[in-house]
């Protein structure tokens, strides 16, 4: 019998399986008394760590549940794949659910009463199973960074490839590391803690973020080791897919961007496209 529900234990996880004491933030022994303090009404686990009721004896409002249901992979960037190489690319981004239980006659009502007209009656519904997460009072992500990653697998043997950050260290992080006297050269790239929309081709690997300022970007990354080739400014931010393709000689990306799709090729294609 296994001790939790089964889980996979090969390749190794791309995002936080569980949260400790030793992976709150810790740049400064304020920034560790803080988290520390913060966590104080919550209960802390591994990676099936269960809910806990309201009310409870040990006086704790929620339990961690990590990555739970708001960190890892998420449908705004799925994984994309190099045939060719036998690569798996995945993003994620850290985060956690705090998860409690309330009786179902507390529950404020997500639908209204019903009967229900099957075998299964209806039970009361709340919007959403999350409880009020905790809060570091920097106004920094509770656990530490990276915040956001692409992950690389090699398919034939599940070893990581490389693990790199996302994006650049947003500026509102970068100005809570100054107050508290965080060297950059410490906490390094955090990356933007977004979940960002990809695309393998066969010489790059081409993803959307944005920039610390918010500016949304392109990045170029080598699908080998991570290593960052080249970088633009995109139209807008963009998520779920990406794709790619060559018409006349000329690489076109696109971007689903809010409502809309947007393509980006070089100007030369432009010129030459006849109306594409």
């Amino acid at each position: 019998m296994s001790p939790t529900q089964p889980h996979v234990t090969w390749p190794e996880p791309y995002s936080m399986q569980g949260i400790g004491e030793d992976d709150l933030i810790d740049f400064t022994p304020e920034l560790k008394a803080e988290a520390i303090i913060a966590m104080e009404d919550y209960v802390m686990g591994g990676l099936f760590n269960p809910p806990i009721h309201a009310n409870n004896s040990d006086g704790k409002y929620a339990a961690m549940n990590c990555p739970g249901g708001a960190g890892g992979v998420n449908i705004t960037s799925p994984p994309v794949a190099d045939p060719n190489t036998a690569t798996l690319y995945v993003n994620e981004h850290t985060a956690c659910f705090a998860l409690r239980l309330i009786p179902g006659e507390e529950a404020d009502l997500l639908f209204p009463n019903s009967t229900g007209t099957t075998t299964s009656q209806f039970a009361n519904g709340v919007p959403g199973a999350t409880a009020r997460p905790p809060r570091h009072p920097s106004g920094l992500p509770i656990w530490k960074p990276p915040y956001s990653t692409i992950v690389a697998y090699d398919m034939n043997t599940g070893e990581k490839k490389f693990t790199v950050p996302t994006g650049e260290t947003p500026q509102r992080y970068k100005d809570v590391f100054e107050r508290y006297g965080v060297p950059e050269s410490e906490y390094g790239n955090t990356g933007t803690g977004a979940l960002v929309p990809m695309v393998a081709t066969p010489n790059m690997l081409i993803y959307s973020d944005t920039a610390s300022d918010g500016t949304p970007m392109l990045w170029a990354i080598d699908k080998d080791n991570g290593e960052i080739i080249g970088e633009i400014e995109a139209p807008a931010r963009s998520s779920y897919g990406m794709s790619s393709w060559t018409h006349d000689g000329h690489q076109y990306i696109m971007l689903q961007t809010s409502s809309k799709l947007t393509a980006m090729a070089l100007p030369a294609a432009q010129a030459e496209s006849s109306g594409y």
